[in-house]
């Protein structure tokens, strides 16, 4: 167990001016307040908390975190109250700790449902300060350190397990790599100790053939840049067993086959040096093909900057370079923790990493979906890697790898995101669900008549436009089932002599504790038209056409209002509607033969006589087009200049001169429409046209 006065120099190695008084206070403080505590292990239990207090004075905390890591057990197992902590050393401190004690009491081996929850308040800690999500770190580190004095083999496998989903990610996310590798591979041997152990001996196996491959590496990588007069520090590092298996694991092959087993970590002293030590590198070794990546100009969100590039080495075979500043350095392996300065013994400048992603988790939490959904978009939102793209003005926006359009348009502000209509992705007309790639330059077309598609949760995949588009859902679900429920039911009372009145309608027959919760199951089809015309006299008169129609008014399709995919009714087509049970009303064009009989009463649908000229709608066209290489660009263009956006696109029927494109668009009515496809027409390379 570290002293207090070895604690004291090990601070003041990063901080001269360190409080000496404050440190020995808290040690002694602590040390008291545990007594005679033990640990698993037999040995004292504030042994845990000094230790703690070391890997973070190793990373070169401030003195009042360090403080925090003593004293970060004493309300959880001992008599001391949050007043008492707050009179001795402060209200931050004791802030802190009491921060420390609540995520200790989070249990993420719960139901689902709690698991959410839980996850929630781990967030909100974080997001109030991030030393306490630190000091926790270190916490776990320690835990798992000393995991094998745990007599029960579930119970370590149930920390492990916990510290590989929920800490180790964590971890990385904040850039503190070194705690991140320790904690995953001690929780890999934990679990799973038979791959380790086959990874682990195959490691020493691959070693013993080649004891001199290292070193031989490092010499001759010195020779070249020596050459170039480049003076670096050189040294081969062998990746951890857990981050090989993964890798194996994702790129579905052998360990033979992992080719940056070993990385070589070339570092310098300035960012202009980085990309000269590169340019010597690939001078002289034969690059792998597409294995270059930049995160110096495009760092990752955790801050982690670095050149990365494979190369064939002087032994004859891959090896991965990275190429850092001192700095850079030292921010890969210590992360948030890296940016800690001190003036006059006090911090003066806390952590520049942005929290920003603590907030997107959070959004995912506030979302009413299943909590398995909630649970795997958290993780996807923490873990999954980076694609880096561009606004028109050059601002950068990273998403999670797999990102589309409607993810960029939320990242932007939620504004644009609930109103975007289209997308520009280097230059094109792109449709919304284009999945992005690194580089790419979007630029989001926006209508003030546009409202968020239900759809489109299907292919997001950040957690702030699953949340922004699902609240939105919600929020306009009750009140449009209410509204077109109250419309159906003026539609029956239009069938009948009777003119509407709400009190010739018993909702309670139905289990409804009101009207309007009557008239949101009608509009859901939970209730029938037939039953709520049985309501009325005469009720047993056969359901048929009325000579009303039900107004399209204020509904955003996709949530009651849905427009049948076999026949693609847009703004000014004659249409009628079917209510489906649970889902609210189809509606399809008025000769629509897909529509099968028996599937309820046809109800006479009209769109609102004030529809914007702005509003979207997707057509279904067939284009018969010349066989040629530019056709393709010419199509796409005239619809781009036409003012429609293409939402699909597919290519049947390949001939030698023709081929067949089946393009859907999004369109503002039939007016729109017949101009398009007259544009369409006039062109040379297309043979006919049909809407289908």
């Amino acid at each position: 167990m570290i002293t207090s006065s070895e604690l004291i120099a090990l601070v003041k190695d990063r901080n001269a001016n360190v409080n000496e008084d404050l440190l020995r206070k808290a040690y002694i403080f602590a040390m008291e307040a545990h007594g005679i505590q033990k640990r698993a292990s037999g040995a004292p239990y504030f042994s845990h908390s000094a230790e703690v207090a070391r890997i973070l004075a190793e990373l070169g905390m401030d003195v009042l975190t360090i403080v925090t890591a003593l004293l970060h057990d004493v309300l959880e197992d001992s008599n001391v109250s949050h007043e008492e902590l707050e009179e001795i050393f402060g209200s931050e401190v004791a802030f802190l700790v009491e921060g420390v004690t609540k995520l200790s009491r989070i249990n993420y081996t719960s139901s689902k449902v709690q698991q959410v929850e839980n996850f929630r308040k781990l967030l909100l800690a974080i997001s109030c300060d991030i030393r306490v999500l630190i000091v926790k770190l270190a916490d776990r580190l320690h835990n798992m350190r000393t995991l094998n004095y745990i007599a029960s083999i579930e119970k370590r496998k149930k920390i492990a397990l916990e510290s590989l989903e929920i800490y180790a990610p964590l971890a990385e996310r904040i850039g503190m790599n070194l705690i991140k590798d320790e904690i995953e591979d001690i929780a890999f041997y934990t679990i799973y100790s038979s791959e380790y152990h086959a990874i682990a001996t195959r490691l020493e196996e691959i070693r013993s053939k080649d004891n001199d491959f290292i070193q031989n590496t490092i010499l001759e990588l010195q020779r070249v840049l020596l050459e170039a007069g480049i003076r670096a520090e050189i040294s081969g590092r062998e990746k951890k067993v857990y981050s090989i298996w993964k890798k194996m694991q994702k790129r579905n092959v052998s360990l033979e086959q992992i080719n940056d087993i070993i990385a070589f970590r070339i570092i310098v002293k300035t960012v202009e040096q980085c990309y000269l030590v590169l340019g010597v590198v690939h001078s002289n070794f034969r690059i792998v093909p597409g294995k270059f990546k930049d995160y110096i100009s495009i760092p990752k969100l955790n801050n982690y900057r670095s050149l990365h590039t494979i190369v064939i080495g002087p032994s004859k075979q891959p090896v991965e370079i990275q190429i850092r500043t001192e700095e850079m350095h030292k921010i890969a392996d210590e992360g948030i923790a890296a940016h800690w300065s001190y003036k006059n013994g006090d911090v003066v400048a806390k952590e520049e990493e942005s929290l920003k992603w603590v907030e997107n988790l959070l959004n995912i939490l506030q979302s009413r979906k299943n909590p398995e959904e909630v649970m795997s978009n958290s993780k996807l939102e923490m873990f999954e890697e980076e694609v880096f793209c561009f606004t028109p003005e050059g601002d950068l926006i990273s998403l999670p790898r797999g990102a589309t359009a409607v993810d960029f348009a939320y990242e932007i502000h939620t504004a644009i995101g609930n109103t975007c209509i289209g997308a520009r992705i280097n230059g094109k007309m792109s449709p919304l669900k284009t999945v992005l790639r690194n580089g790419d330059r979007v630029d989001i077309i926006t209508s003030l008549y546009q409202s968020p598609e239900a759809a489109w949760e299907k292919f997001v995949v950040t957690g702030k436009a699953k949340a922004c588009i699902r609240r939105f859902v919600k929020t306009r679900e009750k009140f449009e089932f209410v509204s077109l429920g109250l419309q159906l039911v003026k539609y029956v009372f239009a069938m009948t002599e009777f003119s509407f009145n709400e009190n010739l309608l018993n909702y309670k027959k139905f289990a409804c504790s009101s009207l309007n919760k009557f008239y949101h199951n009608v509009g859901r089809g939970d209730i029938p038209l037939s039953a709520v015309r049985a309501l009325l006299p005469d009720g047993e008169t056969q359901l048929g056409m009325s000579e009303e129609s039900v107004r399209l008014l204020d509904f955003v399709p996709g949530i009651v209002l849905h427009f049948a995919d076999c026949c693609y009714p847009i703004l000014g087509d004659k249409i009628i509607g079917i209510i489906a049970s649970g889902k609210g009303m189809i509606v399809h064009l008025a000769n629509c033969n897909q529509i099968e009989e028996g599937v309820g009463p046809l109800i006479r649908v009209k769109w609102d006589n004030n529809e914007e000229a702005d509003a979207a709608f997707i057509a279904r066209l067939r284009i018969v087009v010349l066989n040629k290489p530019e056709s393709f660009a010419i199509i796409t263009n005239i619809i781009s200049l036409g003012g429609a956006s293409i939402t699909n696109i597919k290519i049947e029927h390949r001939s030698i001169d023709f081929f067949d494109l089946l393009v859907d668009i999004k369109i503002n009515n039939t007016i729109h429409l017949e101009e398009l496809e007259a544009s369409l027409r006039i062109c040379l390379n297309v043979r006919s046209i049909r809407r289908l």
